[in-house]
């Protein structure tokens, strides 16, 4: 059930996130042309693009988490199975840890920025930081999969 609602929850995230990536590439281009060939600033597309790249950092940081996308170094030899199982544990304690820091924090910054307003595309900034705390959120649902699995024997 965990793991269905997980991979589901990658899956949309993944086509958002491909969707995100080409208005990015669309936003900056008008950016460019804009800037380069008519001379005129276009103000509103510093704003789009910097919202899209936060909420690519930080859901694509969840999905990177769930296909263990993350820098990993091997120390020891895979045959050390309780070994590094134990290590697991301690990874995902430590992740549990990062996790946490993210979701209060991004949490707190998301109600700061209600309070303030984005001129350009006049939204308040809880928008540029709403996807620390949802990233985390799902750093989370990722991280309990992650865990039953490791229960199970399952690396």
């Amino acid at each position: 059930m965990l793991t269905r609602l997980s991979a589901g929850l990658e899956r949309i995230c993944v086509g958002l996130l491909g969707l995100a990536f080409a208005a990015l590439i669309v936003t900056v281009a008008i950016q460019v042309a804009a800037r380069s060939i008519l001379a005129i600033p276009i103000i509103w597309t510093l704003d789009v693009a910097q919202l899209l790249f936060s909420w690519m950092v930080f859901i694509g940081a969840g999905v990177a988490f769930r296909r263990g996308g993350h820098y990993v170094v091997d120390l020891w030899p895979s045959q050390w199975t309780r070994f590094s199982w134990a290590l697991d544990i301690v990874a995902a304690l430590l992740s549990a840890v990062v996790i946490y820091v993210l979701l209060v924090c991004g949490a707190e910054f998301t109600m700061i920025g209600l309070n303030r307003e984005a001129q350009a595309l006049a939204i308040t900034e809880a928008w540029y930081f709403l996807p620390i705390p949802l990233g985390a959120a799902m750093m989370a649902l990722f991280l309990a999969e992650r865990l039953a699995g490791l229960m199970r024997g399952v690396r």
